[in-house]
């Protein structure tokens, strides 16, 4: 349970950083919503109404802004930095090996 709660917390900070993100890259949510198959009403709501954003949903969105899902979790930071060093890339690797473990549970028969 105790992972579970951490990942929420996590899930709140990925909706922040997509936004974030999207706002940087200068894509409107209609035109990212109509990306996905989604209003924008729809889209609003995975941000705004605190739903579960699933692991899928943040792929298809990395895929549509053209950038690494881990660069999702670890915004504004790039999980790999351009000059080769990362100070906080085991607290990055622990956050995603958290995360593939709570996709795994979310998936389990």
């Amino acid at each position: 349970m105790i992972i579970i709660k951490y990942l929420i917390l996590y899930m709140n900070t990925i909706a922040e950083n997509i936004e974030a993100i999207r706002k940087k890259l200068g894509v409107n949510q209609e035109v990212l919503a109509e990306k996905l198959g989604v209003t924008q009403g729809t889209y609003s709501g995975y941000f705004t109404q605190n739903k579960d954003i699933r692991y899928g949903l943040i792929l298809k969105i990395a895929n549509i802004l053209e950038v690494p899902i881990t660069d999702i979790v670890t915004w504004p930071e790039k999980y790999v930095p351009e000059n080769g060093s990362c100070e906080h890339c085991k607290e990055k690797d622990e956050i995603i090996k958290n995360l593939n473990n709570y996709i795994k549970l979310l998936t389990k028969d």
